[in-house]
């Protein structure tokens, strides 16, 4: 026989007697027809010779022992063949069960399909579904198929991953009964009833495992078969789970209930009226499949258009899935829920809350800048995205939230996009650091955090294709918005000068020829909107007075259920929502009444997706029923004879008092039709009830940033994005069928709009953002992961601002003290340092931390000052004079708190007069002041007064710590005097120092000006980091006598000029000192000579000064001296002369040698001088800091080579000295 001597051929015959043995069945495998499938699929037996060939008759040899046993592989592959086998008999044996009780063709085409979720269903669509079912042979009564709002089964249970409520539960319940909400914070301690939780599973096992929407009763048997059929494959017994980590939480009910595991769900029962609200609403349909992701991945993504219902009901969602429960300790942890804005957070926890029958501060709670209602037991947590950055500075775990969700994504504020940046690693490190405790258990549990990120108009690519946001792209779910149709009219031409005047022609054709309902306007500012008012009360003055109204607005009773900001608002909520009329007769159409081809052309339809025409119908008829309209008979006379009603004009502005804002929510005078004229601040966070009609001008005022390095902005009008025009037009179909009339062409939308808005942090100085990393740990901030990286040059220049600041090293970049207690204040960079300048001064001047904080506050809002436009004539002599008096009141009210050194003080002295006035807003009114943006000021000065007091800065110097013991930011304020105003201007210079600029023109040019006349010009002002001249505005409180150098907080382009705002009036003496950084000194003068001060602790000398990137000259200033031997000189003759120690002074008449020999050049031959500076040098003594560290390491240093100095009769007198020295030494330690 040939020997076998390659691996290959021995390969070759281990594997031919392998497939002869497992072809032989030797383990019990059947022969025949399944022994050919049973075969491994490397297995080539079939196709080998037959037995009694030559391969046959080699295996059959003596030399192969039959018998021998299997290697490890060869039974793996024998154990695959037996485990294949069963699995395929499992499956035959559940399709044959499935089989038997499967529904026929006929019964599943009369169920509801799970795409009509949130919809309501007709009559007529529930008789034909009805009648289907009796032909496919069941019995149905007329009351088995009720419509969805009042069927337990229906599709409103379909996507609960968590069971939200049982089917008992969903039953409406009278509505006297009280809501309860059977997660109480105090009662999740406890366990729940072997009742309680068994619900969820019967329940999911009467819908057969899966809430399918079927409206009729689920099947027993096909339970009974799906529970068999998971037992065979080896499932388990449970018939669903919400994650594969937590095991089965719903289980058949065949198990015996001691069995049941503790599900991860809590229930819920709302409100009749809320449940069926919640019904309507989109999301609803989504819940499942929200969860089952939200289970399988950590990042999920949800992009929902506005009115889907997301901000109220995915928390809600998390809730019911055990989110918040300390009963989980894998959830234990609170919700988080961030929001762009305050009002968007405090109204959707309001609206939550009233949802679950709980009281704000109990399960749900909310936090923002200035307020907050959280409990210990708050399981959802509202709150603006800033607090929650301010929580990430302070723990990057979140160790107490177990979920988070980002809310109005789409915004892309700056806070935004780096809480995005910041989440997307917290939430991999905890994922990371969960695991490496599943390896090897130890420590405090950290659980995996769970992040979603909620949009409108979400642009995916940023957040879904950013492979350094988030290496794994997350899941995408996108929801369908339930918007009634809004019919989009674009004009033929587009008015590109005049569209103020555009849209008072549209406003007012509207108003003469369409049916009843609300106006909603978009304009750019606040001077276009009260621009546009006051037309239309002057165009339809004369109807109001003299024709009869036509009502055009809800009666007072009916407009009550309004919330405003965020998704929360904009829902709707079923019966709640007030519905739009269509035209008033069906033979005639109104909306094309009137209108002018020439002029304008509908092109497109937004929304009404899933309304049948029975549902805008009913919506028509509810809209009339609300507003007491009934159709006109055949004689009554047309629109036209009646003539237009009045109107009620509103103006919506940011800058607009809480009580002009609150007037756009009161219903409209009975018979007057209300018409909005807004900016884009009702455009999202915001909703008008009422509205039927939006008039869009398509642009928007926006600050844009011309130069990081510089800061210089403008404000230009442009083009809104596409998405913003199609949120503006959504306004009018939040509650009923509407019309958008867009005042440019639709080729202008196509060509010139945006797709979407640029991120804020494209347009934004970066440095907060860089202090704030940098506070976190963020070395390199230029790799954080941005939604959309700001431009390098904006990191650099931030960082080159920093630097300046004193916040970060220059070199290496590293965050120094001062800039991680600028970090830890609540406001912009340069507050901070103006701010930590004047704690470091505190002990110059009484109060003026105090005034520092009052005036950080007052800095950091808008300005408190109104601007005062002219009184206009009317037709009332008595009203106009009156309104004139009162503008002239308001004039000498301004011009009284006006300080005439620093707009900066002029905050400070109308928030210290609020104050004193007891925080009255009629005062303030009265005085031309914003009594809102002064409330802000207040409400921010309380909150740096309790985070200094809370936690003082350290390494600054100077009495600050004194001052903290004092500090109130509540009690009232007195206005700074002389010496604290003096002190304030110079901290307003360590926050500023790159923003000063120099007069150009003399102070005798600038008198001749003003004598002949010419006293409101623009005074030219040369910027130190600019080439070009900027201009100090004739508004600014300063113009009447311009400073030679002063320092600006804004610097903003106009159409003629760039201005300068906030300006403070500078002495240059202050450069050198405060704004080092920017100063270029020359070497030591040698006269006047250098000195040792005792202020300062130091040997200074005297330098040339020039400041800035044009060096200007400024005068001389002393700075500590350069050369260590020469300051070790004059401290020594300063110690000999008394003025370190102040005991040694009546000594120095006697002293062996004049001091002043000790700075002479060849001073150093005698003995006793060399030997003194040499003990200086050694140590590095140059100041009495440097002198008390040296006596603590060695009590005698400089004992005697003083002696030497010194005659023998004041000896004792230097040895008590000397020893006091020590003993202030060893009390105090080494100063900072």
């Amino acid at each position: 026989m040939r020997r076998l001597t390659s691996k290959r051929q021995r390969k070759q015959k281990n594997k031919i007697s392998l497939s002869s043995k497992q072809f032989k069945a030797p383990i019990g495998l059947t022969d025949g027809d399944d022994a050919e499938q049973e075969l491994p699929f490397d297995s080539n037996a079939l196709i080998l010779p037959a037995m009694g060939g030559t391969c046959g008759q080699k295996e059959e040899e003596p030399a192969e022992p039959v018998a021998k046993p299997l290697s490890k592989s060869q039974k793996r592959k024998a154990r695959r063949v037996q485990e294949e086998k069963e699995r395929r008999s499992a499956r035959d044996n559940v399709l044959q069960s499935l089989s038997q009780t499967a529904l026929d063709p006929e019964t599943l085409q009369a169920l509801r399909p799970l795409a009509a979720r949130g919809q309501k269903e007709t009559r007529k669509e529930v008789s034909a579904r009805r009648q289907a079912l009796r032909a496919a042979g069941h019995h149905v009564e007329d009351d088995d198929v009720p419509t969805p709002r009042h069927n337990p089964n229906s599709e409103s249970d379909v996507g609960s991953s968590d069971d939200s409520s049982s089917e008992e539960e969903a039953t409406p319940r009278p509505s006297s009964a009280p809501a309860r909400t059977q997660f109480a914070p105090r009662r999740w301690d406890e366990p729940q009833s072997p009742q309680e939780e068994a619900q969820p599973a019967l329940k999911k096992a009467r819908t057969g495992g899966e809430e399918s929407g079927s409206d009729t009763a689920p099947h027993p048997p096909l339970a009974q078969a799906l529970a068999q059929a998971r037992q065979q494959l080896g499932l388990g017994d449970g018939l669903g789970g919400a994650d594969e980590d937590e095991g089965p939480a719903r289980l058949a009910p065949s198990v015996p209930r001691e069995n049941l595991p503790h599900p991860r769900s809590v229930s819920v029962e709302r409100r009749p009226e809320i449940q069926a609200a919640r019904e309507g609403l989109p999301i609803l349909g989504m819940e499942q499949e929200i969860m089952e992701l939200l289970a399988e991945h950590d990042v999920v993504v949800l992009s929902g258009e506005t009115g889907c219902g997301k901000t109220t009901q995915v928390p809600q969602f998390l809730l019911e899935a055990g989110f918040g429960c300390p009963r989980f300790p894998e959830r234990a942890g609170a919700v988080g829920i961030t929001q762009p804005r305050r009002i968007g957070a405090i109204s959707t926890a309001e609206r939550v809350a009233d949802e679950l029958g709980s009281r704000l501060g109990d399960v749900v709670g909310y936090q923002v800048r200035y307020d907050r209602s959280v409990g210990d037991a708050t399981a959802l947590k509202f709150m603006t995205d800033g607090i929650l950055l301010r929580e990430l500075q302070h723990d990057f775990l979140l160790p107490h939230y177990s979920a988070i969700l980002v809310d109005e994504a789409h915004e892309r504020s700056l806070n935004t996009d780096i809480l995005l940046g910041l989440l997307s690693r917290v939430v991999s490190l905890r994922r990371q650091m969960h695991s490496q405790q599943q390896q090897g258990p130890g420590g405090v549990p950290v659980w995996p955090l769970k992040l979603v990120i909620m949009s409108a108009t979400l642009r995916v690519e940023d957040f879904v294709g950013n492979q350094r946001l988030f290496p794994r792209p997350p899941p995408l779910i996108t929801v369908p918005a339930r918007q009634y149709p809004v019919t989009v009219h674009f004009s033929r031409r587009t008015e590109m000068n005049d569209y103020v005047g555009a849209a008072h022609r549209k406003v007012a054709q509207i108003h003469r020829q369409l049916p009843p309902g609300g106006i909603l306007v978009f304009l750019t500012g606040q001077a276009e909107v009260k621009q546009l008012c006051k037309q239309l009360e002057t165009t339809f003055k004369a109807q109001r007075r003299n024709q009869p109204a036509l009502p055009a607005s809800a009666p007072p009773e009916e407009a009550g259920d309004i919330v405003s900001g965020g998704d929360a608002a904009e829902e709707g909520f079923g019966a709640d929502a007030i519905d739009f009329l269509d035209a008033e007769a069906e033979d005639l159409d109104d909306f094309d009444d009137g209108e002018d081809e020439e002029e304008e052309e509908e092109v497109d339809v937004m929304g009404g997706a899933g309304f049948t025409p029975e549902q805008l119908a009913l919506a028509e008829a509810e809209f009339e029923k609300r507003l007491g309209l009934t159709a006109p008979a055949p004689a009554a006379p047309s629109r036209a004879a009646q003539g237009p009603g009045p109107v009620h004009v509103v103006p919506l502005f940011a800058m607009l008092p809480a009580a002009g804002q609150a007037e756009v929510f009161r219903p409209a005078p009975p018979g007057h039709r209300l018409v909005i004229v807004a900016t884009n601040v009702a455009e999202t966070s915001l909703t008008i009830p009422g509205i039927r009609y939006v008039v869009d001008a398509g642009r928007a005022k926006q600050r844009v940033l011309e130069s990081t390095a510089s800061g210089m902005a403008r404000y230009e009008v442009g083009w809104v994005s596409q998405a913003s025009a199609a949120q503006r037009a959504g306004r009018a179909g939040r509650t009923g069928p509407g019309h958008a009339y867009r005042l440019f062409s639709s080729a202008v939308f196509n060509d010139a709009f945006p797709a979407h808005a640029a991120p804020e942090i494209l347009g934004s100085p970066q440095e907060s953002v860089v202090l704030s990393l940098k506070s976190m740990g963020v070395a390199r901030v230029h790799n954080f992961p941005f939604p959309t990286p700001p431009e390098p040059s904006a990191l650099r220049a931030a960082v080159a601002v920093l630097t300046t600041l004193g916040a970060l090293r220059a070199g290496d970049e590293e965050l120094t003290p001062l800039g991680r207690a600028m970090a830890a204040l609540p406001v912009n960079p340069r507050h901070a340092r103006m701010l930590l300048h004047a704690a470091s001064e505190g002990g110059r001047a009484a109060g003026l931390l105090d005034a520092g904080v009052a005036l950080a506050a007052a800095l950091s809002v808008e300005s408190p000052f109104l601007q005062l436009a002219a009184p206009g004539g009317g037709d009332d002599a008595t009203a106009a004079a009156a309104a004139a008096a009162a503008a002239e009141t308001r004039r000498k009210a301004q011009a009284a708190l006006r300080d005439q050194d620093s707009d900066g003080l002029s905050a400070l002295r109308a928030l210290c007069a609020y104050l004193a006035h007891g925080r009255d807003a009629g005062w303030a009114a009265g005085a031309g002041l914003h009594a809102r943006h002064l409330e802000e000021a207040v409400a921010l000065r309380a909150q740096l007064a309790r985070v200094l007091t809370a936690c003082p800065v350290d390494g600054l110097g100077g009495d600050h710590a004194v001052s903290l013991a004092a500090l109130d930011g509540v009690k009232p304020l007195p206005a700074p005097g002389p010496a604290v105003a003096d002190a304030l201007r110079r901290a307003m210079l360590a926050g500023w120092p790159d923003r000063v600029a120099r007069r150009q023109r003399s102070a005798e040019y600038l008198a001749g000006q003003r004598e002949q006349g010419y006293s409101s010009r623009a005074v030219r002002y040369q910027a130190a980091e600019l080439e070009e001249p900027v201009f100090l505005h004739p508004l600014s409180g300063l113009h009447r006598a311009p400073p030679a150098f002063l320092l600006y907080t804004d610097l903003v382009r106009t159409a003629k000029r760039p201005y300068v705002s906030g300006v403070t009036a500078l002495d240059p003496a202050w450069l050198p000192a405060t704004a080092a950084a920017l100063c270029s000194l020359s070497a030591p003068l040698p006269a006047p000579a250098p000195f040792y001060s005792p202020a300062r602790d130091a040997v200074l000398a005297w330098h040339e000064v020039t400041f800035g990137r044009h060096g200007w000259a400024m005068p001389r200033t002393a700075a500590p001296h350069p050369d260590p031997a020469e300051r070790c000189a004059r401290f020594a003759a300063a110690l000999l002369e008394g003025r370190v120690l102040p005991a040694l002074e009546p000594l120095a008449g006697g002293l062996a040698a004049p001091p002043a020999a000790l700075a002479r050049p060849g001073a150093r031959g005698g003995a006793r001088v060399s030997n003194l500076l040499l003990a200086l040098e050694r140590a590095g003594v140059d100041s009495r800091r440097s002198l008390l560290a040296a006596l603590l390491d060695e009590p005698g240093f400089l004992l005697r080579e003083l002696r030497a100095w010194y005659p023998a009769p004041a000896l004792p007198i230097l040895q008590q000295a000397w020893a006091a020295l020590l003993e202030e030494a060893c009390r105090e330690g080494v100063p900072a």
